[in-house]
């Protein structure tokens, strides 16, 4: 089983009300990914509570093998780089 960046995206989106992510698949085979999240979820919240957060949320993903790999970038909406 593969996730497409769609589902990857809804996935990581699904952590709490407000999130936003932006997902790129780093090698084309749909397990290696890199993502940007920001959420309101994260205010607060030192960087790793917040990485701790994306992880515990995707465990059934990563354990399974279906994402191998997961780089991510995570802000609070008032930490996150103007776009």
């Amino acid at each position: 089983m593969t996730l497409t960046v769609e589902q990857l995206k809804n996935r990581l989106e699904s952590l709490a009300p407000g999130t936003r992510a932006q997902v790129t698949d780093m090698t084309g085979t749909q397990d290696h990914w890199q993502a940007v999240i920001i959420s309101p979820a994260f205010e607060g919240k030192m960087m790793i509570e917040q990485h701790r957060m994306v992880m515990k949320h995707m465990h059934a993903e990563i354990d399974s093998g279906v994402v191998h790999a997961l780089t991510i970038k995570t802000y609070a909406p008032s930490q996150a780089p103007q776009q």
